[in-house]
């Protein structure tokens, strides 16, 4: 009969820590149900000192919503064997842009972070931390997708080989994506930007397009890129 019972409590033991709660309000609180990884994974929603953050990635860049006053967005960059979240931060409500570095505090949970930030022409750098509340990638409502194909100029069609597409503001680089099988897309944020191509097979290209917070019609703004030969 002892055996019995001790064959009981075991198993009820094992039903009741093997339960998990997949409600992302306990993700915090329950660092040991994570698995670890030796990837920093910046995905998810962000309570921080400046409002909730909503984050994506893709490759090497990582962008999002600052709070509903603004976006951030930004690359990998790293630092004597670090890895750092660097890149801008605009503030919509003030019409300003600052600059931000972002470190995970914990590669193997990421799960919070610690950083600093600054506006663009000072010299002095506040802190800007954050701790992550849902781990799912958020639906980002300050970025617009921006869709197009990719032509040869001389034949009309569509270049299935890998294009590079870069986009500028003010000379310096913010995103990056790669055409495939003639199209690409983009997710921007609102405002003036400078779409540029470099390939050793074509003539440099160059166009400003302006993204605004609402659709001409469908759910993107199309920008058709026609390449010529060298």
């Amino acid at each position: 009969m002892k055996k019995l019972k001790i064959v009981c409590i075991c198993l009820v033991s094992l039903f009741l820590f093997n339960c998990s709660n997949e409600d992302d309000t306990t993700f915090t609180d329950d660092i040991s149900s994570l698995e670890k990884s030796n990837a920093i994974n910046w995905v998810g929603t962000w309570n921080s000192t400046y409002g909730e953050l909503r984050l994506v990635e893709h490759g090497q860049l990582i962008y999002g919503d600052y709070a509903n006053i603004g976006v951030i967005y930004g690359y990998r960059h790293y630092i004597n064997g670090k890895e750092y979240f660097e890149g801008t931060f605009e503030n919509y409500s003030m019409n300003r842009k600052g600059i931000i570095r972002f470190e995970m505090n914990n590669s193997n949970y990421n799960n919070s972070f610690s950083g600093k930030w600054t506006w663009g022409n000072s010299p002095n750098w506040y802190n800007w931390n954050g701790t992550k509340t849902s781990k799912r990638e958020p639906t980002l409502q300050s970025f617009y997708n921006v869709k197009g194909r990719v032509f040869d100029n001389s034949t009309f069609q569509t270049i299935q080989a890998p294009i590079s597409i870069e986009v500028f503001k003010n000379g310096i680089r913010h995103f990056t994506t790669l055409s495939k099988n003639g199209s690409y897309s983009l997710q921007l944020p609102k405002g003036q930007w400078d779409l540029v191509v470099s390939n050793a097979a074509y003539q440099s290209f160059s166009r400003n397009i302006e993204v605004k917070e609402n659709y001409d019609y469908n759910n993107y703004f199309t920008q058709n890129i026609y390449l010529i030969k060298k």
